[in-house]
């Protein structure tokens, strides 16, 4: 959230990486991963989508280069295939690892050996690369992104700072190239001492499974951090600091409201703040109510129907009647009697339904301090299904 304090102007942002003094509570994250890159470390980021994890890497890789470091981060999603991924990381490490040193350019064709690269040239010196290799299958990219990592590892050798690997929705690699992936990125990057990894992932329960069980290639290869929601009292105090900078009073409620709308999940919180900031903005503003934090939220759902509506249409009356129960039990016990007979669904087609819903990520499992939960993605999604179903 910004520190600007100009009346007219909304500081509530959303749908962008947050810079470092506008994320609310993610300082130790943020630290644990610029550690990470300083001392060549491998760190696992585990949280849902919209909880900021790709704000706190954008923020931790500013202030990594800031102390000195080189750091390479990529979305394995931004990818449509492997070699497109594996291309990027050999340019980008090629242009920041070499520059315009011409030993270490020398030794390019060396350290890149099997994947074929070609390089160039630009008026300043800095030299580009592009891979040679062809493969028919993902999963030989597999191999040959465990190639380019090792490359980077060697020229991150010849550098006197550190060098840090960022690649954010990890999980794609590795659903692509099965577990067979796991075995060959770990044999690698755990001999690497030169290079800070950071894996970074949505899919929660995937990455805790393959970090946790002893079966599992990345058991143990490094530390983990789950993210969790920020707490409620920060997020209060920074929710009515950043009203009350451009002159609007928030009630406590109304406060309260917002999160409880937005079940604390930062981008939620964020875009909900935003349309009651703008909102307010339309009338006269100066006070911020419970009422207009609900009509907002009407107002932004309204705006995202044809959105939703897409995602409702297709599902089954099975589905269906699953979230309308997942809604009313407020994810708790929906395999319960009670549950399942007030949405008339038995244990083996609500299950069945859940596991869909989970694949087609629109509800995901929450399990802390010894409770589970099944959460929706976007919880604004639930809001709109109590609107048309009323």
């Amino acid at each position: 959230m910004r520190d600007k304090k100009q009346s007219g102007y909304n500081p509530f942002e959303f749908g962008r990486e947050l810079g470092i003094s506008e994320l609310v509570d993610r300082e130790d994250e943020i630290a644990e991963v610029v550690s990470t890159i300083r001392n060549g470390g491998k760190l696992f980021l585990i949280g849902p989508r919209r909880f900021g994890k790709t704000s706190i890497l954008k923020a931790a890789s500013e202030q990594a280069v800031q102390e000195g470091a080189i750091v390479l981060r990529y979305n394995a999603e931004a990818y449509p295939s492997l070699d497109e991924l594996l291309k990027r990381i050999v340019n980008d490490g090629t242009q920041l690892l070499a520059g315009t040193n011409t030993r270490a350019r020398r030794k390019l064709k060396d350290v890149f050996a099997r994947l074929e690269p070609t390089f160039s040239l630009d008026l300043e010196g800095n030299v580009s690369a592009s891979v040679g290799v062809k493969t028919e299958t993902e999963s030989e990219n597999v191999s040959l992104i465990v190639d380019a990592l090792n490359g980077i590892e060697e020229l991150a050798a010849k550098r006197d700072q550190p060098v840090g690997l960022i690649i954010d929705e990890f999980q794609k690699i590795i659903e692509i190239g099965g577990e067979s992936a796991e075995g060959q990125i770990r044999a690698a990057v755990q001999q690497h001492r030169n290079v800070g990894y950071v894996f970074a992932g949505s899919k929660t329960r995937m990455l805790a499974e393959m970090t946790s069980h002893a079966s599992r290639a990345f058991y143990r290869l490094g530390s983990r951090i789950f993210l969790g929601a920020v707490p409620r009292a920060m997020f209060e105090v920074s929710i009515r600091d950043s009203f009350a900078a451009t002159g609007v009073k928030a009630d406590d409620q109304a406060v309260a409201a917002i999160l409880t709308l937005s079940e604390e999940v930062p981008y939620n919180v964020q875009r909900l703040a935003h349309a009651a900031w703008e909102y307010l903005a339309r009338g006269k503003p100066g006070r911020l109510t419970p009422a207009d934090v609900a009509a907002a939220l009407e107002l932004v759902i309204r705006r995202d129907d044809p959105i939703y509506t897409q995602i409702w249409n297709p599902l089954s009356p099975q589905q269906k009647k699953t979230l309308l129960a997942a809604i009313k039990a407020k994810g708790l016990n929906l395999l319960s009697k009670d549950v399942l007979k007030e949405s008339g669904l038995p244990s083996s087609t609500m299950q069945q339904a859940l596991r869909a819903l989970k694949e087609k990520e629109i509800l995901r499992d929450e399990e802390s301090l010894g409770l589970k939960r099944v959460r929706f993605e976007d919880p604004f999604f639930a809001a709109w299904i109590e609107l048309v179903t009323r």
